[in-house]
């Protein structure tokens, strides 16, 4: 072990560095106080009846606002549908866009009101307000797209406009209750700044927040903050028992989204089965995938957060963010991640202190982090000293629980280090186990850095009494994302340990209930037997594997194996056949093997990878993106 020497100095400008992050974080569109429009009811209401009625021109209501006004002064008095029959509409131009004023006297979970689309129309609400579709005080709202593509569609758009601090695409806010937003394309062009495609937000003078909203199976192609739920430090004002599920923020194909979820000081937020992509840094701050602020009983689960990428900012570039402050009501507590995917995270940041992170988190009491898949690879260059770390746990963190996960750290952050684990604090405040930690030794590298030491080996790190059971491997994944390749011998299958209520993974297969996978896929796979019983697992004939990930920047795992002791040649050809790189030439036991292959000096373009062993040729095929 090669301790650390680190002056005081600098660990007090590191957490000062990560005290401002944190209030930064915690303000994204916290300092501006929006006036509440005057709600008007009609002293003698004559309620909407129950029955479907249409928007548009031609229809029972002219207009969008027109439609509101009724359901805000009058209510209603059954199960009510409002039917958009134009493409488009626009809001008027001013603050606040279509305003739904609530309570809405009548609506209950038996009496809903269901916004959507008309059939085959695709539908368009658009503005260039500070939000485009404002329900204030509003309960039992479905506002439903129908579908994100096909003839019946809703897209909500909004324009970028400088005259406002932010453009949101819809808020609900206050004592906005069991409302369901689904099946819709959001876009807010203002995604440099902190333009919100779904916003779910408590203001401080309110005392009854936002409880039990669904927010599932939409996409959002544009925004500064995909979704943003928003409390305050109290218990009692936080947002509790909101769900995101199923949603797609950032498409495959641009960057235009700078952070993807935003759950700030909630309750019981259930964050799952979303997929985050292409998120680029924009603003000031950095670009993360998931990000839960102080809050309590948080669950994130199920997600895929891959393609994260900053060239600036003060965070850096992070798939699963647990953050807070040490201070009253903004310290996580009982935060629990698990089962997710989370990959191709990096950052050129020049700023010292933004990191390259799967899983980070500062200030977290108790927080369990279960089942997770986190590989990180490609090359470093920023500027951060502190490296890279596929698990990074800061300061003010305490009863960490790491169990059952694949930590993989490829990445070169020279002159930095790149770690499996980054861990700030005491030893006592941290159960690790039954993980795979995995890194890529050179100069600069290590399995775990701590502030009392570099750890090279499992070995090492497990003299301080963690990770005591735990195996380090590089794993064989296939697409789609980090699925594990289930005919591969490994240590993985079989190494986890139950863990009480979590009986799934990630694709929602039942968990061996006594000695479950590492990892967040459950593959039933072969257990690999060690060479000293002599009974390693060896395949029948030559296999060569899908190459992982695919398409790749600029690195990826070449796995292959073979039956007999042979000499074994991988090449690499470019897409006339000529070979443009060696990535391996050597005489190898029977077995099976993975190679890393770093692409940096080759342009994007198809490649084959050749693998020659003895009188077999096999070759297949790979894709390189810049």
């Amino acid at each position: 072990m090669k301790k650390l020497f680190v002056l005081s100095v600098l660990l007090y400008t590191v957490f000062f560095c990560y005290t401002v992050i944190a209030q930064e974080l915690g303000s994204l569109q916290r300092s501006y106080e929006p006036t509440i429009p005057e709600k008007v009811e009609s002293p003698i209401p004559e309620p909407l009846h129950a029955g479907t009625y249409t928007i548009g021109y031609g229809g029972y209501f002219p207009t969008i606002q027109s439609a509101f006004d009724k359901l805000s002064s009058d209510g209603i008095d059954g199960k009510v549908s409002l039917e958009l029959i134009n493409t488009t509409y626009l809001a008027v131009s001013g603050q606040y866009g279509f305003i739904l004023n609530g309570p809405i006297r009548g609506a209950s979970e038996s009496n809903r009101i269901r916004i959507k689309p008309a059939e085959n129309k695709n539908v368009t609400i658009m503005g260039n307000c500070e939000t485009v579709l404002l329900f204030i005080n509003t309960s039992y709202i479905t506002l439903d797209g129908v579908a994100v593509e096909g003839p019946t569609t809703l897209t909500i758009r909004a324009s970028e406009n400088l005259q406002f601090p932010y453009n949101n695409c819809i808020d609900f806010w206050n004592n906005s209750d069991n409302n369901v937003v689904q099946n819709i394309t959001f876009i807010s062009e203002d995604y440099t700044r902190s333009g919100t495609g779904i916003m779910i937000w408590n203001q401080p003078n309110s005392l009854s927040p936002p409880d039990g909203n669904l927010i599932q199976n939409n996409f959002i192609k544009e925004a500064g903050v995909g979704i943003f739920l928003l409390g305050y430090g109290v218990a009692a004002t936080s947002p509790n028992s909101n769900i995101i599920r199923g949603n797609k923020i950032g498409s495959e194909n641009d960057n235009l989204i700078t952070w993807g979820i935003q759950s700030e000081v909630t309750l019981n937020t259930i964050i799952e089965n979303n997929i985050l992509q292409n998120i680029r840094y924009y603003g000031s701050y950095g670009a993360i995938g998931i990000n839960a602020y102080g809050g309590y009983g948080n669950i994130i689960r199920n997600n895929v957060v891959h393609n994260i990428y900053a060239d600036g900012g003060d965070i850096g570039a992070v798939g699963i963010l647990l953050s807070g402050f040490a201070g009253p009501g903004t310290q996580g507590s009982n935060n629990l991640v698990y089962n997710n995917m989370v990959y191709d995270i990096s950052s050129s940041s020049t700023i010292s202190g933004a990191t390259v992170a799967g899983i980070e988190m500062w200030a977290q009491y108790f927080p369990r982090i279960y089942y997770n898949s986190v590989y990180l690879n490609g090359f470093g260059n920023g500027a951060n000293p502190d490296g890279s770390g596929a698990l990074y746990i800061y300061e003010y963190c305490e009863i960490v629980v790491v169990k059952n996960n694949l930590l993989v750290n490829t990445r070169d952050e020279s002159p930095y280090c790149a770690s499996s684990i980054y861990f700030y604090g005491n030893f006592a405040m941290i159960n690790s186990d039954h993980n795979d930690l995995y890194y890529v030794q050179n100069q600069n590298n290590c399995l775990v850095r701590s502030t009392g030491g570099d750890y090279f080996t499992l070995a090492e790190w497990q003299v301080t009494g963690q990770d005591v059971n735990s195996v380090a491997e590089m794993p064989f994944y296939i697409n789609p994302y980090l699925h594990m390749n289930h005919i591969v011998p490994t240590n993985i299958e079989s190494g986890g340990t139950p863990i009480s209520g979590i009986d799934t993974d990630f694709d929602g297969d039942l968990r061996n209930g006594t000695k479950p996978d590492i990892g967040a896929d459950e593959f039933n796979g072969v257990i690999l037997v060690g060479l000293e019983n002599e009974s390693i697992s060896v395949p029948d004939n030559i296999t060569l594997l899908q190459n992982y990930p695919n398409p790749f920047n600029p690195t990826t795992t070449i796995g292959f194996g073979i039956p007999n002791k042979t000499t074994v040649k991988l090449t690499i050809l470019n897409s006339i056949g000529e070979e443009v790189a060696l990535a391996l030439s050597e005489v190898r036991e029977p077995g099976y093997y993975k190679v890393e292959f770093n692409a940096v000096n080759l342009t994007s373009g198809v490649y084959f990878y050749q693998l020659k062993a003895g009188d077999y040729v096999i070759t297949k095929k790979m894709i390189l993106i810049k």
